[in-house]
């Protein structure tokens, strides 16, 4: 409030500064002409002439010299304006790409970096949302292409019953995809939607994250992956079915990067008043360019999509600690697996 203020009379002090100088300006030329007609005899200004032809002939003087010197003047002071409603036109046509400079005075300054800083924002936003359509519609597209084929060579009849059963089971896999990620996005939708965190609780984290991963036994138990847990009691206030969806989410990813055999170490810690969980696993791991992506909507850094994902798990996460005020990073090195670690105030 302080700083608008300071801005208001900034730009207050620099129209009146204007003004005057318009006015120091015509008074100096206007007297400098009328002098001149005097002298040359134009004006009649001898003791006992009329005044009043006088007064009227130095204000039509006045005039005309003041409405030039404002004609011209006033280009400079509205030049960065003219400037920025042109860049304003450009952004309104769609194009984000626009850049205005504007070095004097200060404020303008501030003013064209703030703009420029908008415009990248915006064009950073548009191809999210061009991608996030084009993902979204390739993720939806394909379980319904390959669901309409194979209910086709049902139709057909011409399958025998161990055909048909393997067909049947690949359009209720794919249904299965096609709800899930149907769910998943609309989850996502909504956390997004959020900006007041409501709804929390005190609850035992540890006791939460040992609940995460019995859920998930019958993934880890079929490839006897083995868990290294070391993980302190610890008490938050959070909203806790928010964050079971962060812990399901880490942990599954851990499960299934993992390799058959492999083991997953898990530790809590209390740390300052925050609560620090971290999830090793012995996955294939990650370059510096899969992890600069990780947290985008539909980013999947597995091109071949051999593992089961939709690229909406991490995104979900990051916006759910967000939420808390938490955050994540991640550590990892091809061929040396992965370290996710959360953040996240106890209170």
């Amino acid at each position: 409030m302080k700083q608008h203020a300071g801005v208001r009379i900034k730009i207050t002090l620099l129209t009146t500064g204007f003004v005057f100088i318009l006015l120091v300006l015509t008074m100096f030329a206007s007297n400098i002409l009328i002098i001149f007609a005097i002298r040359h005899g134009w004006f009649k200004a001898k003791p006992g002439s009329q005044l009043k032809p006088f007064l009227f002939q130095s204000g039509i003087i006045s005039i005309i010299i003041g409405t030039t010197i404002s004609f011209f003047m006033s280009h400079f002071p509205l030049r960065p304006l003219n400037t920025l409603i042109r860049a304003i036109h450009e952004v309104s046509a769609g194009n984000y790409d626009v850049k205005i400079h504007l070095e004097h005075p200060k404020e303008f300054l501030e003013l064209s970096e703030c703009f420029n800083q908008m415009t990248e924002e915006l064009a950073g936003t548009e191809m999210f949302r061009s991608d996030f359509i084009n993902n979204f519609s390739h993720e939806f597209k394909t379980p319904i292409v390959s669901i309409l084929g194979f209910a086709k060579l049902l139709r057909s009849q011409k399958l025998d019953a161990c055909q048909s059963q393997e067909y049947l089971d690949i359009i209720i896999e794919e249904s299965r995809r096609l709800s899930e990620l149907s769910s998943t996005v609309l989850n996502l939708s909504k956390v997004e939607s959020l900006t007041l965190l409501t709804n929390k609780t005190v609850y035992s984290l540890s006791e939460q994250l040992r609940e995460a991963i019995l859920l998930l036994e019958n993934k880890w138990s079929k490839k006897q992956i083995d868990f290294d847990i070391d993980m302190e009691e610890v008490m938050i206030k959070a909203n806790a079915p928010l964050l079971k969806q962060v812990w399901m989410n880490l942990l599954d990813n851990a499960v299934k990067f993992s390799p058959a055999g492999g083991c997953i170490a898990v530790t809590l810690r209390s740390n300052n008043g925050d609560a620090v969980f971290t999830v090793k696993d012995q996955g294939p791991g990650m370059d510096d360019n899969i992890k600069k992506y990780i947290f985008d909507k539909f980013y999947q850094g597995d091109k071949s999509h051999h593992m089961e994902g939709n690229g909406l798990g991490l995104p979900l996460v990051k916006r759910i600690l967000e939420l808390h005020k938490g955050e994540i990073t991640v550590q990892s090195q091809t061929g040396k697996g992965s370290v996710f670690t959360v953040t996240i105030p106890s209170g």
